[in-house]
């Protein structure tokens, strides 16, 4: 038969109870000091992510406005205009395309019309400077600059208002009968009168083609139609009208009452008309 083992406890002559309160005190410390570490890398973590946020947040605003400019300058040619517009969000806007709308700027033609279209085109001639020539690729050998009285500067003006001005300009031959001056080209410069007004056809027919308009036209059914309707009411992504206004009309030139044009000795011309 084998022999029974006995149990046999563990001797417990070394766990005195001095032994033990310094092993506790030990294990206190030690607990202590990893406490102390864990939240000393807490407060260290913390500091170094806000620390983070705080740069990656300053480094978003600076490069916010290099981005916008960016993106504008990709889908844009250079323009002094493009200053005041790179950074400025494009504004949410529904077209009115109802023909039934009294738009100011619709006839038949009155004081109060002419003067909704001439507010959209105030501030029609600008300065620009010489570089700004050269970057939109225009030669200063024949360029014209406002006179010294008036402020210098080369002159300009925006392809936005001449585009309202050649819309104007057809509008106006559409009520020709209302105004006398486009009864007398009509007379006195018929020729002269044709090709402006087929140049201002193609000119916002280049524009259109140029700055497609994706927004999309619907159809609906309407009460009394016998077809689909289109509703013109579109929603669109626009510039910001006013802030390009506000900055025409710091570039704004009024030449002098009175002046008289005259081109500089030595000034070349083109061969051409342009």
């Amino acid at each position: 038969m084998p022999s029974r083992i006995q149990y046999t406890p563990i001797s417990d002559r070394s766990s005195s109870p001095t032994s033990i309160n310094e092993l506790k005190s030990e294990e206190s410390e030690e607990y202590q000091n990893i406490q102390t570490s864990h939240s000393l890398f807490h407060w260290i973590a913390h500091v170094v992510s806000l620390l983070a946020i705080g740069i990656l947040s300053i480094i978003l605003v600076l490069s916010r406005g290099q981005i916008g400019r960016q993106c504008w300058e990709r889908y844009n040619y250079y323009s002094p205009v493009n200053e005041a517009l790179a950074d400025r969000p494009y504004i949410e806007n529904r077209f009115n395309g109802s023909l039934w709308y009294e738009s100011p700027f619709k006839g038949p033609p009155s004081p109060a019309v002419e003067d909704a279209w001439h507010s959209i085109m105030q501030y029609g001639m600008i300065a620009v400077s010489a570089s700004d020539m050269v970057r939109v690729n225009h030669t200063l050998r024949t360029a014209a600059q406002f006179p010294a009285e008036a402020g210098g500067g080369y002159i300009a003006a925006t392809v936005g208002t001449h585009q309202l001005h050649c819309l104007h300009y057809i509008w106006q031959d559409h009520h020709r009968s209302y105004f006398p001056n486009v009864l007398k080209k009509v007379e006195e410069i018929p020729e002269m009168y044709e090709r402006h007004y087929e140049h201002c056809v193609d000119y916002i027919r280049q524009s259109l083609m140029c700055n497609f308009d994706v927004g999309l036209v619907t159809y609906n059914w309407v009460r009394d139609h016998q077809n689909p309707t289109p509703n013109s009411n579109a929603m669109h992504k626009c510039v910001d009208w006013e802030h390009v206004q506000g900055w025409l009309k710091e570039k704004a030139v009024e030449v002098p009452e009175g002046f008289t044009w005259k081109q500089p000795e030595g000034q070349e011309s083109l061969p051409f008309n342009p």
